[in-house]
């Protein structure tokens, strides 16, 4: 069992994400603050999860975010609510977390598919007809 306060083994970056100790995120913090959140805090077994203000943090980013992806912010949002409830220390807690980390991490593979996307377009020399 995690020390008080803890709690156990966080859910893995998705793939494609730099590593969580990648210096990238130095740098993409300040275009990916979602990225850099997952990295820090919500990835952190340390972290004092910290709900009400994440569900303020999750609702900030929501109004500015694609239409594509507000029904994940909603998702997420609903999975701090649920976990907010739950003991620290109840069965579900670790499985409640993991289910927050999943929208969150689907909103993250998309950003980082168009940052790519993006990259490979502002190259010169590159046409949008691909490669």
């Amino acid at each position: 069992m995690p020390p008080p306060g803890t709690m156990g083994p966080v859910k893995d970056l998705p793939p494609g994400l730099p590593p969580a100790h990648s210096r990238k995120w130095h740098n993409r913090r300040w275009w990916d603050q979602l990225g850099y959140l997952r990295v820090r805090s919500l990835g952190n077994p340390q972290w004092p999860r910290d709900m009400p203000r994440l569900i303020t943090w999750l609702r900030r980013e929501r109004s500015t975010a694609l239409p594509a992806d507000q029904g994940l912010y909603d998702e997420a949002i609903a999975a701090a609510r649920h976990y907010a409830h739950l003991p620290r220390r109840a069965p579900e807690a670790e499985h409640a977390w993991d289910r927050l980390l999943e929208p969150v991490d689907e909103l993250l593979t998309r950003r980082q598919t168009r940052h790519l996307d993006a990259v490979r377009r502002a190259r010169p020399g590159q046409s949008d007809a691909g490669p």
